[in-house]
C-alpha cells in the first residue's frame, strides 16, 4: 500500500504540472517531453543495474500492447486536462482502478481480503468526491464539458496499463518491466509527432528553455516517481491493492490548489476527506 500512495504522490503532482504544461505549449509536445525524460532515466537505470534485456522477447507482446494503451492514455488524459475542467476530468481520471482491480481478480487470480476490497471501494469513492465541485462536475457532464470524452478514454486507458504494467513488472521484474514499458511508448508517440510537428516547431525559444517545457518535465519527473513507485509495489505484492491506494492522487491536486490558489472545500470535498482515510486503513489492514 506504501508504493502505492507514493505513486499517487508522483500522479498527482504530475498531473498538475501536466495541466499547466498542456495549456501553455499543447498536450503533445507536453506528454512526449514528460515521457522522454522518464524513458532516458529507466534506460540509465536498466544500464547501471546490469539487466538482461533479452528477457524482455519472452513478454513482446505485453510489452507491446502495453505500450499503445499506455501512450493512448498518456496522450488523451493530457489532451483532456489541456481542454476541460480539471474539477471534471480528475475525478473521472481516479475510476481508472475499478478496471484494474476488476482485470487482477480475473486474469491474475487475486483475491484480496473482504476487508481490503471495501477498504478499496471506500477509498475511490472519497477521492472522487474530494476531487471535485459535485455541481461542477454534474454541470460538466451535463453540459459535455471539453475534454470529459477523453477523460473517459483515458481511464479505462489506465486501468488496463496499470494491470499490463503490473504483469510486465511481476514477470520481469520491475526495472526491466517498466523499462520495455517506456521504450514501447514512446515508439508509439513517433507517429504522433511527426502528424502533429508544427506543435513543436511553436514552442518557445530555448533561452531559459520555454517555462511550458520546463513544467512539462518536471511532470515527466514526477511521473518518474509514480510509475516507479507503482511497478515496484506491483513487483512485491498484489496489483489491486497497488492500484486502489495510487487512485488517490487527484486528491493530491486538490491539496495544491488549496494551498497556492486559496481555494475553499465544499460540503461533498469533505465528505470525500472523511472517506479516504478510514478507507485506506482498511485498505492497508486488509493487505497486511
Amino acid at each position: 500500500m506504501i508504493f502505492g500512495l507514493a505513486a499517487a504522490i508522483g500522479w498527482g503532482l504530475a498531473d498538475y504540472a501536466g495541466a499547466v504544461a498542456g495549456r501553455r505549449i499543447g498536450s503533445t509536445p507536453a506528454v512526449v517531453f514528460g515521457q522522454v525524460l522518464s524513458a532516458i532515466f529507466m534506460t540509465v537505470l536498466v544500464l547501471a543495474t546490469g539487466q538482461d534485456l533479452g528477457r524482455v522477447g519472452t513478454l513482446l507482446w505485453l510489452v507491446a500492447a502495453n505500450g499503445v494503451v499506455t501512450a493512448t492514455a498518456y496522450a488523451t488524459h493530457y489532451y483532456a486536462l489541456q481542454l476541460g475542467p480539471v474539477a471534471v476530468v480528475s475525478p473521472i481520471g481516479a475510476t481508472y482502478a475499478i478496471p484494474a482491480i476488476a482485470m487482477a481478480i480475473a486474469f491474475r487470480g487475486e483475491r484480496p481480503t473482504v476487508l481490503a476490497l471495501v477498504g478499496a471501494a471506500v477509498t475511490v469513492v472519497g477521492v472522487a468526491l474530494v476531487s471535485t465541485d459535485l455541481a461542477k462536475l454534474r454541470a460538466g457532464i451535463r453540459n459535455h464539458a471539453p475534454g470529459t470524452r477523453w477523460a473517459l478514454v483515458s481511464a479505462l486507458g489506465f486501468g488496463v496499463a496499470a494491470f499490463l504494467l503490473g504483469v510486465a513488472a511481476k514477470e520481469l521484474g520491475w526495472v526491466l518491466g517498466l523499462w520495455a514499458s517506456r521504450i514501447a511508448q514512446l515508439a508509439c508517440y513517433l507517429p504522433l509527432v511527426v502528424i502533429q510537428r508544427r506543435a513543436f516547431v511553436r514552442l518557445p525559444g530555448m533561452s531559459g528553455l520555454g517555462f511550458g517545457v520546463a513544467i512539462a518535465l518536471a511532470a515527466g519527473a514526477a511521473d518518474i516517481l509514480g510509475v516507479t513507485s507503482f511497478s515496484a509495489g506491483s513487483e512485491a505484492g498484489f496489483i489491486s491493492i497497488v492500484v486502489a491506494a495510487s487512485a488517490v492522487f487527484p486528491a493530491i491536486a486538490v491539496g495544491l490548489s488549496i494551498g497556492f490558489l486559496r481555494e475553499r472545500l465544499v460540503a461533498n470535498q469533505w465528505v470525500g476527506v472523511a472517506l479516504v482515510l478510514p478507507g485506506l486503513m482498511m485498505l492497508g489492514f486488509g493487505s497486511s
